[in-house]
């Protein structure tokens, strides 16, 4: 009997080990988990974009898993980093982020009428896309930790640097990536307890130059603007893209019609659907639940991210954190709105789903820098 009690014991003891370790097994971070849910959600429909009929993934796919896994390294380095310490000389990097937005307009590699990249070997770069994570830490150094008094010098000093790297990107032309500066610039205004007159300063200065900018547009743009507006225009042209959009996204239902059965996204009738549309794809083949899903993974995420906001001691980093939410919720909103024709057609990548290497890294640079910030917050 003692025997018997005492295998017993031992049989209960290695059970209860074998629970309490298994419930000490680390889940993954909000900003880790979630944006790597995404991302693998993201791959999986560029595979269905793709699809040629065969199993084996195209070159594209290949090569946003390499991304991915570049990304996850940039996740890792960055999240190691002590970057809530405010620097003394963050804008001295002004000047090489600059020189390669002035590069991409020189001897920048154009696709579709747009000189936004450059080529290193078989690899493109967006060094506009590397600018934001620039950008954001300049924001936060300006309108942080500064005297009574310098709010002018600070306000003009930061809105100078912003329109100076908004203007070549304007010009390759890039013109969503151009107001994504512009919205972080505003952003940060919004929630910082500067007087209103900055705020109509800021919004005067985009009224006068509205004129200009328009003329300045191509007209490939100035149509995409106008089908905005008049959508019925021109089906054919300028309006297809967000028809045949629409129109997928509109016959997936409520499930769906499955994985690789989406006729749009197969029959290749919507024109960049790697990048700009991958929502559609999401749309049309896994349905109201596959969108809602989704979604509710962003949403998730960007309330993380306040929350993070909320819990930081620091001005700077708190600055840090809404730059990045604004910046990732402007693009995706932009994103879904021009598939479903509520937003102009801009070529804004949806983050962690869009195709492309520049983005990837970004986001996940990003993801890293509130890991950072999470994780010597506590």
């Amino acid at each position: 009997m003692r025997y018997g009690t005492l295998s017993r014991d031992i049989s209960t003891l290695r059970i209860k080990r074998v629970a309490t370790s298994t419930s000490k097994i680390p889940l993954p971070s909000w900003h880790l988990g979630i944006p790597l849910a995404l991302s693998l959600l993201g791959i999986v429909l560029l595979y269905s974009t793709t699809y040629t009929g065969t199993i084996m993934p195209s070159t594209r796919v290949l090569f946003q898993v390499v991304w991915l896994i570049l990304g996850l390294i940039a996740y890792r380095v960055v999240s190691r980093l002590h970057i809530g310490t405010r620097p003394r000389s963050v804008h001295l990097f002004f000047w090489p982020i600059w020189a390669l937005l002035i590069s991409t307009l020189v001897i920048g590699f154009a696709v579709h009428g747009s000189s936004r990249w450059l080529k290193l070997g078989p690899v493109q770069v967006q060094p506009s896309e590397f600018a934001k994570v620039f950008a954001v830490f300049l924001i936060a150094y300006f309108f942080s930790d500064y005297t009574k008094g310098e709010e002018l010098k600070r306000f003009l000093s930061a809105g100078g640097i912003i329109f100076a790297l908004a203007i070549p990107i304007f010009q390759q032309p890039d013109m969503g990536t151009a107001v994504v500066f512009i919205v972080l610039f505003l952003t940060i205004i919004a929630v910082k307890p500067l007087p209103n007159r900055y705020l109509f300063a800021i919004l005067i200065g985009l009224t006068l130059i509205a004129l200009p900018g328009w003329i300045a547009l191509k007209d490939y743009q100035k149509e995409r603007i106008i089908s905005f507006f008049q959508p019925g225009k021109d089906p054919l042209g300028s309006g297809y893209h967000v028809n045949q959009s629409k129109i997928a996204i509109g016959s997936g239902g409520l499930y769906g019609k499955g994985f690789l059965h989406g006729t749009q996204t197969q029959g290749q009738f919507i024109p960049v659907q790697a990048a700009d549309f991958i929502f559609a794809t999401l749309g049309e083949e896994w349905g109201f639940v596959g969108v809602i899903s989704a979604l509710s993974l962003y949403l998730v995420f960007f309330l993380k991210g306040f929350s993070l906001a909320r819990r930081v001691k620091s001005e700077y980093c708190r600055l840090i954190i809404l730059g990045i939410i604004s910046v990732l919720f402007f693009q995706m909103f932009i994103n879904i709105g021009m598939t479903i024709g509520i937003t102009p057609v801009t070529g804004l990548p949806l983050p962690f789903l869009s195709y492309g290497g520049s983005s990837m890294l970004t986001v996940w640079t990003f993801c890293g820098m509130l890991a950072s910030l999470d994780r010597f917050n506590r």
